[in-house]
């Protein structure tokens, strides 16, 4: 047994089907699953399914177009802006993670409604409940939006997290943005800046992501939700954290096939030769992402934690509050309360790294209690 099995194993949790149906709802396949393009896999976050599934579906006919984000620089900072997808091209252009806020309800949605024809939407579960609620309301919606693929979201965050992030990168400190990456690469990958006169920073993404596990700059919105992988989306996607894939050349995807018509796309893409597909029990992918999963869905205990914070959150599932899940919820509450205020932000940005490394490995260490 290799290490990373060893590993694997020795952290496996043993989840019970009532978990899993709360974490996932119905669904009718789980595969790992990555593009058979090695071009399209290399400027992904992950195993550039989604690109390919995209692809397969504007190949077939199926759709004319693909509501995508991109992320864009404007005036020097990093937003993520929704487009339509026509091409191959501009599918490449919309591939990897946004970990920053969205404006799907007035951006997205205006995109959708103006445009006469097929459409796959790719977004965000909360986004995805969102469209599920128009199309139900709509039959030209429902006629329209022919495929929804959700991406796995434990939360986003403020822009301000982004910035503090590319300011710290600035080699200059007059020098401004050109691109910029939240992850490329293989397994967690690198978060790559572009400044003017060809200064390109690469660093480990977790100077991003040590702030952004904390709930540093948390969305308000993501303090109220407990849908990790999209209960109204046809297909789910993201990434795969076992051990036993860190060595692995290629990376691969997480796919859930939600509904039947999500099911027929996936093995479509495949047999267009577009994707390879690897079927996997459930629980795999589950344990995939162990940690988001229990974080995530037990709003529980956020309400619980939030009544001494001064934080009113409704708890829709009556999940079963332990005390490791309250000190958890805590943290992430308090964390994302500090970062409310300019005081709060400024001093969170004048943190050391070391504090900020402690505080991970404590809520980590919690997490898996």
């Amino acid at each position: 047994m290799s290490l990373e099995d060893l590993i694997d194993k020795i952290l496996k949790t043993d989840w019970s089907e009532e978990q899993i149906s709360k974490f996932i709802g119905p669904y009718n396949g789980s595969f790992f699953a990555y593009s058979t393009d090695h071009l399209v896999r290399s400027n992904a976050a992950s195993g550039g399914t989604v690109t390919a599934i995209l692809e397969g579906l504007l190949n077939r006919g199926e759709i004319d177009a693909a509501v995508v984000c991109v992320l864009e620089i404007v005036d020097g900072k990093v937003e993520a802006n929704f487009r339509l997808a026509r091409t191959h091209e501009e599918l490449l252009e919309a591939q990897g993670s946004k970990y920053i806020s969205t404006r799907f309800s007035s951006q997205a949605m205006e995109l959708i409604r103006n445009f006469e024809g097929k459409l796959a939407v790719v977004c965000l579960p909360c986004d995805a409940k969102l469209l599920n609620k128009a199309i139900e309301k709509s039959p030209e919606l429902k006629e329209k939006v022919t495929c929804i693929i959700t991406l796995f979201c434990g939360h986003l965050s403020q822009p301000d997290l982004t910035q503090l992030i590319v300011d710290r990168l600035r080699p200059e400190p007059e020098s401004q943005l050109k691109d910029f990456r939240y992850r490329s690469g293989h397994w967690r990958g690198r978060l790559i800046a572009e400044y003017e006169e060809g200064h390109v920073v690469s660093k480990k993404f977790s100077a991003f992501s040590k702030y952004q596990n904390l709930y540093y700059f948390c969305e308000t919105k993501c303090m109220h939700c407990y849908d990790h992988i999209g209960y109204f989306g046809d297909i789910a996607c993201g990434d795969i954290w076992l051990q036993r894939m860190k060595n692995d050349p290629i990376k691969h995807s997480a796919v859930i096939a939600k509904t039947e018509r999500g099911l027929r796309i996936v093995e479509d893409t495949a047999k267009d030769g577009l994707l390879v597909v690897e079927p996997q029990p459930i629980v795999e992918i589950v344990e995939a992402q162990s940690r988001s999963f229990k974080i995530h869905y037990n709003i529980s205990a956020r309400a619980k934690a939030g009544e001494k914070l001064g934080l009113k959150i409704k708890d829709e599932v009556n999940e079963k509050v332990r005390w490791s899940d309250y000190q958890v919820a805590r943290i992430i509450l308090k964390n994302y309360l500090l970062t409310q205020t300019e005081e709060g932000r400024e001093k969170v940005r004048n943190m050391s790294r070391q504090k900020v490394t402690l505080q991970l490995y404590l809520l980590k260490a919690l997490e898996v209690l």
